[in-house]
C-alpha cells in the first residue's frame, strides 16, 4: 500500500495540536514567549517523554507506520520507536510523520516544534488522544 498519497489528503484535513500550552499565547510587546520557548526548547526532556508516552500508549491501541524523508517503517518495534523520536528530538531526523491507517489520523513531529500536530481526529481515536494527552499534563485543541 503506498501510504503517501493518504499522508498528503490527511495534511489536508482540520488539524487539532498537543500542546504545553491550553490556547495560542498572545503576543505581548516584550515578547516574553520568545524567552519562554527558549527556555523549553533547552529544557525539553520532560516534554520529549510526555510525547514519547503518548505515542507509545496510542501505538497500544493502533498500527502505526512511521515516515521520514528517508524511511518508512510499519509497526516498529518499541525500542527502534524511541530512538526514531528521540532522533526528532535531537534534531538528528527534521520530521516523523506517524499514521494511524485503520482510523486514518496522521501525528506530525517536527524537530524544532514544542507541539504535536494530530490531523484528521474523530471519534474514538480523538477521544482517546484527548485522555492521553491529558494525563501527560499537555493539552489536546484545535489548532488556530
Amino acid at each position: 500500500m503506498n501510504i503517501y498519497p493518504l499522508i498528503e489528503e490527511l495534511l489536508n484535513k482540520k488539524p487539532h495540536i498537543i500542546d504545553i500550552f491550553p490556547m495560542t499565547v498572545p503576543q505581548k510587546a516584550d515578547d516574553r514567549y520568545f524567552a519562554a520557548e527558549k527556555y523549553f526548547q533547552r529544557n525539553r526532556a520532560d516534554l520529549d517523554r510526555k510525547l514519547t508516552n503518548i505515542i507509545l500508549k496510542l501505538y497500544c491501541y493502533y498500527d502505526m507506520t512511521a515516515v521520514t524523508a528517508d524511511n518508512s517503517v510499519k509497526n516498529p518495534d518499541t525500542e527502534e520507536f524511541v530512538t526514531l523520536l528521540y532522533s526528532c528530538f535531537s534534531g538528528g531526523v527534521s520530521y516523523v510523520n506517524i499514521l494511524l491507517p485503520e482510523c486514518e489520523v496522521l501525528l506530525t513531529l517536527n524537530s524544532d516544534d514544542l507541539y504535536m500536530t494530530v490531523y484528521n481526529a474523530h471519534g474514538e481515536a480523538a477521544e482517546l488522544i484527548s485522555q492521553l494527552v491529558s494525563a501527560e499534563g499537555l493539552f489536546f485543541r484545535r489548532a488556530e
